[in-house]
């Protein structure tokens, strides 16, 4: 998930969410407020268990929070009590925090991963047989 830090963009894996109620609890462990660029959010309705679409409000990002107490950086939403008219709206108990940004004023643009070097070997690539399912994993 790409967030801006006070170092400037990063990316990492997004793995749920922090109260905002407990926010300094967070943060007294490492936690570092990021934010994530974005024009919409969706919220899954409990009743349903579909996704209820809504546009970022101009100049307002979502909050995050990066987990620094695993082996890996986490990135975490932070997420707030939603108001009864939010609650009727989006059938859910919890909204992301929207607030103006702390780490850029103008948006951010983040860089396109870089391919990965072309071979030296005149050798061209032998293609894969017929029926094969090839994946690539990146983990960022």
């Amino acid at each position: 998930m790409p967030a801006v830090g006070p170092d400037g963009p990063i990316h990492r894996i997004w793995a749920g969410f922090a109260r905002s109620e407990i926010l300094n609890w967070w943060i007294q462990r490492g936690g570092i407020l990021l934010d994530i660029p974005a024009e919409e959010f969706a919220e899954r309705s409990d009743h349903s268990g579909e996704l209820v679409w809504d546009v970022l409000p101009s100049g307002l990002v979502i909050r995050a929070i990066l987990d620094r107490q695993t082996a890996h950086e986490l990135i975490k939403i932070v997420t707030r009590e939603s108001a009864p008219t939010e609650l009727e709206r989006f059938q859910h108990n919890r909204m992301p925090v929207l607030e103006s940004p702390l780490h850029a004023a103008a948006p951010v643009t983040f860089p396109e991963p870089t391919p990965p070097a072309t071979p030296k070997s005149s050798k061209q690539p032998k293609p894969a047989p017929a029926g094969l399912v090839q994946e690539m994993l990146f983990d960022f």
